[in-house]
């Protein structure tokens, strides 16, 4: 009889043994597949390879003769790139001149802005040194007003003293 360690042991082993068997089987399959799928994409490739040697063939037959049209419109592109780098060129000119100017403006605006600042500061300054004169001034203005008041007029108390 078969100790317990053994068959255990037998188990794992035929576990094992069928393990490799179906992944044989597995990698069997797949690389059957995998030659149908090469075969099948040569055919393929060999069929759009046909097909397009046929057109470029086409193609060529069609635009024999055609050279002279194909170097004019060259010569045509070639001019107008020319055009549109000149055009560029002195646009970024223009675009480097608006930029110094619009510079030159700001710092001129910058300069008359902190001008007007600072004389907004000195006027502010002005009026409340005046607002602070004409308080004192209606104050020394009450003050007279009152004294002569009371000696026009003295309160009754006084007057019944006198």
């Amino acid at each position: 009889m078969l100790t317990n360690t053994e068959k255990v042991l037998s188990v794992l082993m035929l576990f094992l043994v069928v393990s490799v068997a179906g992944s044989f089987f597995q990698t069997k399959s797949a690389m059957e597949e995998m030659v149908r799928l090469e075969a099948d994409h040569k055919e393929h490739v060999d069929d759009v390879n046909t097909e397009f040697r046929e057109r470029v063939k086409n193609v060529e037959l069609d635009n024999i003769g055609q050279g002279k049209k194909i170097q004019e419109g060259r010569q045509m592109i070639l001019a107008n790139t020319k055009l549109i780098y000149a055009k560029a060129d002195s646009l970024g000119d223009l675009i480097d001149d608006l930029a110094y100017e619009i510079k030159r403006v700001d710092r001129d605006l910058s300069k008359k802005i902190k001008n007007v600042e600072r004389d907004l500061e000195g006027v502010e300054d002005n009026l409340n040194r005046k607002i602070r004169n004409n308080q004192r001034d209606i104050t020394k203005l009450k003050k007279e007003v009152k004294t002569l008041t009371d000696e026009v007029f003295p309160p009754e108390e006084e007057a019944e003293k006198k």
